[in-house]
C-alpha cells in the first residue's frame, strides 16, 4: 500500500499519532492516536490547503511517499460524511477494534479521492517504511491573492519525476 503524508519538517512525520492527542479531527476524537495520509500526493495538497491558513504558509514542508504491506479497510455504505459526530463514532470504532491498520475515507475536499486514517497503535504500524521524500513549496498560482511573495518558492516541479511513483493502490 502507498500512503502520502504532507508535514512540517520541525515537526516531523508524526507517525506516533501525537497529533490527535491535542486536537480532534473529522475521523477522531480529541486524545486518540491517529495519523492522516492521503492515498496520493494530489490529495494531501489539496487537503493542505483546505486546513491551512494561506497568508501564513509554513516554508518546511517536506512531502513523504510511504510504503507498507498493511491491512486496509473500506469505508462503504456510509451516509454520515458531512456529520462530524458520525464520522468521529466511526472513526473511534475503527482505531478501537484495531482489525486493520488504515481506513479508506471519502476526501470531504475531493469526494473521488481517499484519504487514510492510519492506527499507529496496530500491530502491523511499525511496517510503514518512508520511501522518498523531498521539500515542497505550493505553486505560486493555486494561491494568487493569497499568500506573500515570499512564501512561495515554485512546485518543485523539476522533482517530481524523481523517486516518485503515481497512481493509487489501496490493496
Amino acid at each position: 500500500m502507498l500512503l502520502w503524508r504532507l508535514y512540517r519538517q520541525a515537526h516531523g512525520p508524526g507517525l506516533d499519532g501525537a497529533g490527535g492527542l491535542h486536537a480532534a479531527g473529522r475521523w477522531h476524537e480529541l486524545g486518540s492516536p491517529v495519523v492522516y495520509f492521503g492515498a496520493s500526493a494530489a490529495i494531501v495538497v489539496l487537503e493542505k490547503l483546505a486546513h491551512i491558513n494561506p497568508d501564513a504558509l509554513p516554508i518546511d514542508l517536506i512531502l513523504t511517499r510511504f510504503e507498507a504491506d498493511i491491512s486496509a479497510e473500506e469505508l462503504t455504505d456510509f451516509d454520515g460524511l458531512h456529520d462530524l459526530t458520525q464520522t468521529r463514532a466511526r472513526g473511534e470504532q475503527f482505531l478501537k477494534a484495531k482489525n486493520a491498520c488504515v481506513l479508506c475515507v471519502p476526501s470531504i475536499v475531493l469526494p473521488e479521492e481517499h484519504n487514510l486514517v492510519f492506527n499507529p497503535l496496530h500491530p502491523d504500524a511499525s511496517k510503514l517504511q518512508p520511501v522518498h521524500h523531498r521539500s515542497f513549496t505550493f505553486d505560486g498560482r493555486l494561491l494568487q491573492g493569497h499568500a506573500s511573495p515570499a512564501s512561495l518558492r515554485g512546485s518543485g516541479a523539476g522533482e517530481r519525476a524523481r523517486g516518485f511513483g503515481y497512481g493509487c493502490n489501496l490493496t
